[in-house]
């Protein structure tokens, strides 16, 4: 039996524009803690496209 995890459909519509504002100020590698992430889906994009980050949500 599959688990549905839930899905934020507001999340899906903002990464992208969050991502690119990042981008800008997250250059050099470090740590980042995501506070009250709620479904994890920003923290798992942000990860793919920031590798240079370490995250924990």
């Amino acid at each position: 039996m599959a688990i549905e995890k839930p899905i934020s459909q507001a999340c899906l519509r903002n990464q992208g524009p969050i991502l690119e504002v990042l981008k800008g100020h997250m250059k050099t590698p470090g740590k980042v803690v995501e506070i009250g992430c709620g479904t994890g889906q920003h923290a798992v994009h942000f990860a793919r496209h920031l590798a240079h980050l370490y995250w924990q949500a």
